[in-house]
């Protein structure tokens, strides 16, 4: 694949978008593919990924089961993206 996408982390919703398209691209898999899986549409993925969008709850279940990790790791790997991008 190209380089590795590096996404914003200013706010808590680019930091979930950001940690989502990490999982995205250690499963080499396309922003289509997920989208498709979890049943949204790519644009509205690709608005969840830059953090333009809120996800529902149901789609962060679907993103979090879709990688086999809990939603509270979701959760904890964002809140530790935004920290860190705080310092």
């Amino acid at each position: 694949m190209g380089r590795p996408l590096k996404r914003k982390a200013e706010t808590r919703e680019q930091a979930i978008g950001a940690v989502i398209t990490e999982l995205r691209v250690k499963k080499g898999m396309t922003g289509q593919d997920v989208a498709e899986k979890v049943g949204c549409n790519d644009g509205h993925m690709y608005e969840i990924e830059r953090g333009q969008q809120n996800p529902t709850y149901r789609f962060l279940q679907a993103i979090a089961d879709l990688h086999g990790i809990k939603l509270s790791k979701l959760f904890a790997l964002a809140e530790k993206k935004y920290a860190q991008n705080r310092r």
